[in-house]
């Protein structure tokens, strides 16, 4: 999330900074108006990136503490070795696939409503 934020923040768009210094914007107005939401594209996508990072951590985790969740439910079906086993594995595989497509989608709409720019939110 760092480097995206640290490349947005290092991709604004010279004309941005012109008018800034033409401006003589002082600095908390600058990166209040200027960097701040040219940079929310690539800090949006650093945090989409970090949160799907963090939810395979989350449920690897689950698997290796024992902690109760889908973690720990994947590796009790799978030390079960039952003929079900295998259908709620899948079933639960699916489960944490959907909750990272809706954490991800949860994120750009954040970033949608957030940004200046509607058309840089793209899927």
């Amino acid at each position: 999330m760092v480097i995206n934020t640290s490349i947005g923040v290092s991709s604004i768009d010279s004309d941005l900074l012109n008018v800034s210094k033409v401006l003589r914007l002082p600095t908390l107005t600058h990166i209040k108006k200027i960097v701040i939401p040219a940079s929310i594209p690539m800090i949006f996508t650093g945090m989409r990136l970090s949160f799907g990072v963090a939810w395979m951590v989350l449920i690897a985790a689950e698997m290796l503490a024992q902690n109760p969740g889908l973690g720990k439910f994947v590796w009790d079906e799978f030390q079960n070795g039952s003929s079900d086993s295998l259908a709620r594995i899948m079933a639960a595989v699916i489960v944490i696939g959907f909750i990272g497509f809706l954490l991800d989608r949860a994120m750009l709409e954040l970033q949608r409503k957030v940004s200046w720019d509607k058309s840089s939110a793209s899927v």
